[in-house]
């Protein structure tokens, strides 16, 4: 699930930018420095006023001149008078841009993005991350699906109740011992994305299991489940970076099957791997393609991957299509 909310996939990507056409002309930026109205672009000063305002910071890593999800989600959510009214009622909006045209930007500016881009391992645009005043994440939306201010707040204000949960059990763990300590470190985290999770507080996650060597809570084969599948997906993406053109995918898809074959992911990571499997052989055997997708759906016929492919198997793989 966590890997296809990372990506636009190469089934979908087409429809996307069909449907994003409408919003190419829009000019995201509206400040002096190329921020939009509302919005800090100083990391430290969001801290800062954060801090001072006990919010939390809402950052937005877009490319606001060139990504047409960028541009559908400033126009139709973040230049809202709705958005813009609310969102600072719990939020610093904070905007980290990487913009072809950077004639706006300060060189230091420039030198935030690619250093916050590398620290938050934002791996497309747009990308937000909810993080306390300190900057530490609790929440991530990677994307853009033409929700409606309303529903993006909700979304948003929701997430919030994550870091509350998180700080409480947090206090918490900080007054207890053993694998108490280890169960209340769990609760604190276990409603964070879990690729968010194991990327930012592996310091508390290893707590856990050395806390809890005997899996007494139940924790320690939680969290070690979840290392082992950002592992697998950590290999999976630097397996399809390596792809320099059509030429390669073979090797690819052979490197696929083997990182199958070693880590023996469970059903829904599997669920995963066969995916992208699938999207590689689309341009080069679509009847390979969808029977990779079908064994991918069964794995975990009730996940929300599942309901995905169920749809692409609909739009890509008709029956018209394929005589």
């Amino acid at each position: 699930m966590l890997f296809s909310k990372r990506c636009f996939t190469a089934f979908a990507v087409l429809a996307l930018l069909a449907g994003a056409n409408h919003v190419q002309s829009v000019r995201a930026a509206e400040g002096e420095d190329g921020s939009h109205k509302g919005f800090i672009v100083s990391f430290e000063d969001a801290k800062t006023k954060a801090t001072s305002d006990e919010k939390d910071i809402f950052m937005e890593f877009t490319g606001s001149d060139w990504c047409p999800p960028c541009k559908a989600l400033y126009k139709n959510v973040l230049s809202t008078e709705e958005f813009l009214t609310q969102a600072p009622e719990n939020f610093v909006l904070l905007m980290i841009d990487n913009p072809r045209d950077k004639s706006k930007q300060t060189q230091e500016v420039q030198d935030q993005t690619q250093k916050l881009v590398a620290e938050y391992k934002i791996s497309g645009f747009p990308t937000i991350i909810l993080a306390d005043a300190k900057g530490r994440p609790y929440a991530r939306m990677v994307g853009y699906s033409n929700t409606g201010s309303a529903d993006y707040l909700k979304q948003m204000n929701e997430k919030v109740a994550i870091r509350k949960n998180r700080d409480a059990m947090f206090a918490k763990a900080a007054a207890a011992d053993g694998a108490e300590k280890a169960k209340f470190l769990g609760e604190a985290i276990k409603d964070i994305d879990p690729e968010l999770a194991v990327q930012t507080y592996r310091p508390e996650i290893d707590q856990i299991i050395e806390l809890d060597a005997d899996n007494a809570t139940g924790m320690k084969e939680m969290f070690v489940g979840l290392i082992k599948a950002s592992e697998i997906r950590s290999q999976l993406t630097a397996i399809r970076q390596s792809m320099r053109g059509p030429g390669d995918i073979d090797g690819v898809l052979a490197k696929i099957d083997d990182l199958i074959d070693s880590s023996q992911p469970e059903a829904e990571l599997h669920q995963e791997v066969l995916f992208m499997k699938a999207q590689l052989l689309f341009g080069k055997d679509k009847a390979k393609s969808k029977e990779t997708l079908l064994a991918a759906e069964k794995l975990a016929p009730e996940s929300e991957m599942a309901s995905q492919i169920k749809s692409i198997l609909g739009q890509y793989f008709s029956d018209d299509e394929e005589k």
